[in-house]
């Protein structure tokens, strides 16, 4: 939630970059600036391996393509003509790119929870269960799914210091199918 609020502040910084009159404030506003917008891309970008396994290139296409699309969109409404200072310009659109990525507190996910809520207490809420989720039974009998699956074992082992939500063997022996 901190990165979220911290890329959102980051976001307020441009309306600053004229208003403090000297070269080195300008500077200083732009390297904060520009550490707060590196977060919101990590943010961003970090989010999209978990959205679909199945459909991480049109994932991945789409979230790339989109911020080219909304820089291109952002330029043409706050600074193309007359209508805006540049000054007014660049404020809102800091108001504008908050109010775009708001909505990233509402992210959620079954098995690890959102910014508001922690994860379900559904029997199905696992790693597993939602990366084969958008497997048909005729795929994965043909094993379309392994590298789901892979992903998902993935996803357990790699989360830290959490304690797990999918019980595991004993012995610690890898599946078969891996």
């Amino acid at each position: 939630m901190e990165l979220v609020g911290g890329a959102n502040l980051g976001r307020c910084f441009p309306h600053n970059f004229g208003a403090g009159g000297t070269l080195s404030g300008s500077i200083i506003v732009m390297i904060a600036f520009s550490v707060f917008v590196q977060a919101a891309c990590g943010l961003t970008f970090g989010v999209v391996p978990f959205v679909s396994r199945r459909s991480l290139g049109v994932v991945s296409g789409m979230t790339g393509g989109g911020g080219n699309v909304g820089a291109v969109v952002t330029q043409l409404i706050f600074f193309r003509g007359s209508k805006y200072s540049k000054q007014t310009g660049t404020t809102l659109m800091g108001i504008m790119i908050i109010c775009c990525t708001l909505p990233l507190f509402l992210i959620y996910f079954p098995q690890w929870g959102g910014m508001f809520c922690g994860p379900s207490k559904k029997a199905k809420a696992t790693e597993e269960e939602y990366y084969l989720s958008e497997w048909k039974s005729n795929e994965k009998e043909k094993g379309f799914h392994l590298a789901s699956l892979k992903f998902s074992e993935n996803s357990v082992s790699e989360r830290g210091g959490k304690v797990d939500s999918v019980t595991r063997p004993s012995d610690e022996t890898s599946p078969a199918h891996v």
